[in-house]
């Protein structure tokens, strides 16, 4: 056997990022102790790590970089549907297996214990790939996840058992039936033993140190509700990105939340597609509205309870969470039902707080900056003054704003504002 370089270099074609590191670790400690040359130190340090490990080296730990060229771009949204390859690629992955817990973990003398609940229905790719990208990339040293399944079909079952025997802080929940986001939610916050709970989609991916920033963050008692910020949501916690594929996704996440170490801000609304809070917090609160259906708008209503209850609802910066967005409501478009569905759960909202409902806000960008002054500019050249424009967006004021032109919002509801959804068999409901 060839002599053996002690580097993380040398190791790294074979071994994940923390397994190595692992080993290197273990090589210079047994070299210390029993002052064996590196080839003999490496295959005992190995045979060591797959008894502690309890598999096979080929079936190690999900590896970020194994899924590197991945593609998260979607062809299409409503409904979602991924690339071929991509699907491919994440169904034959195995199961992941758990690393030895001196692996990859926060050390804290004060640490608190976290329950992730996750809900899913069906959609077996984006599941593995939030619970693959979960295992491998929550850096936390005592966190469980609960799974709670609404009925979904056979494979989604079948991988949920083979991950939850795999994974003993792993607890599934199988329902006879779809009972909608709320309820199942509750069911999960129910049985959750944590004194951090977390609210995550299943069609999200979450990076290193995702769940540690978080917890960080609320120690500020005054902070009620906290998220992330993320590719994809429609109000102030979207964020510009760039990327197109898993491993460009790791490292704008790690480059974005370094830049942004720190800072957080006050949002209006803070969505659950991932969503966090202390214990006396939901206490306080109570279980999450279970009146609007299968879903939409009760993040709406937890926001406005904890600010009735004088909690702050804070986004923080240095979190980033990949989401793809309406993975479940995204099937409702073409059919209408998703429209049927937004109007009634605002009605439900309004009647419920007596204000109105108003439209999420967004961030504003130098790109948006100059798309905005890009389509008034064309307006103003071909449009002769005094036409109707309908301007097709989703609920931009600024761009009915139009001088010299009447321009209304399509769709629009009674009241003449943005719909909230675009009509069934609508091109741009896809």
């Amino acid at each position: 056997m060839p002599a053996c370089s002690l580097t993380p270099k040398t190791l790294y074609p074979v071994f994940p990022n923390e397994i190595r590191n692992f080993l290197v670790t273990r090589l210079f400690s047994y070299a210390t102790r029993i002052n064996m040359k590196s080839p003999v130190i490496e295959s005992t340090v190995i045979s060591d790590y797959n008894r502690k490990l309890g598999q096979r080296r080929k079936c190690a730990q999900f590896d970020p970089p194994l899924f590197a060229d991945l593609v998260l771009t979607p062809l299409s949204r409503r409904p979602l549907r991924l690339p071929d390859e991509t699907i491919r690629s994440v169904l034959d992955a195995p199961v992941p297996v758990k690393l030895p817990s001196s692996v990859g973990k926060v050390t804290s003398d004060n640490c608190k214990r976290v329950s992730i609940i996750i809900v899913t229905f069906n959609n077996l790719v984006i599941t593995k790939l939030c619970l693959s990208s979960l295992l491998a990339n929550t850096d936390y040293p005592d966190y469980e996840v609960i799974v709670v399944d609404n009925a979904s079909d056979e494979d989604t079952v079948s991988y949920l058992k083979k991950v939850s025997r795999l994974h003993s802080n792993v607890k599934v929940i199988f329902n006879a039936c779809n009972l909608g986001f709320a309820p199942a939610n509750n069911q999960g916050l129910k049985v959750a033993s944590g004194e951090i709970l977390v609210l995550l989609n299943n069609d999200t991916i979450v990076p290193s140190r995702w769940l540690a920033s978080l917890v960080n963050h609320l120690e500020d008692q005054s902070i009620g509700l906290l998220g992330p910020v993320t590719n994809r949501i429609g109000n102030e916690a979207e964020i510009e990105t760039s990327y197109r594929t898993y491993g460009e996704m790791m490292e704008f996440a790690r480059n974005y939340t370094l830049r942004h170490s720190g800072e957080t801000f006050e949002i209006p609304m803070l969505c659950m597609f991932c969503f966090a809070m202390r214990r006396d917090v939901y206490e306080r609160l109570g279980q999450i509205d279970e009146q609007y259906e299968i879903g939409m708008l009760e993040d709406d209503d937890y926001s406005m309870r904890a600010r009735r209850a004088n909690y702050r609802v804070v986004c923080t910066e240095d979190v980033f969470v990949h989401h793809f967005g309406q993975a479940s409501f995204g099937s409702l478009f073409a059919s209408g039902e998703y429209g049927r569905l937004l109007e009634a759960n605002q009605r439900r909202f309004e009647e419920k707080w007596g204000i109105k409902w108003q439209p999420y806000g967004r961030r504003l960008s130098a790109r948006y900056f100059q798309n905005y002054q890009r389509v008034h500019k064309a307006i103003m050249e071909v449009i002769p003054a005094g036409a109707n424009v309908l301007v097709v967006s989703k609920g931009d004021e600024e761009l009915i704003r139009l001088n010299e032109v009447c321009s209304f919002h399509f769709p629009q509801n009674e009241s003449g504002e943005y719909a909230g959804y675009y009509p069934a068999y609508s091109p741009l409901s896809f």
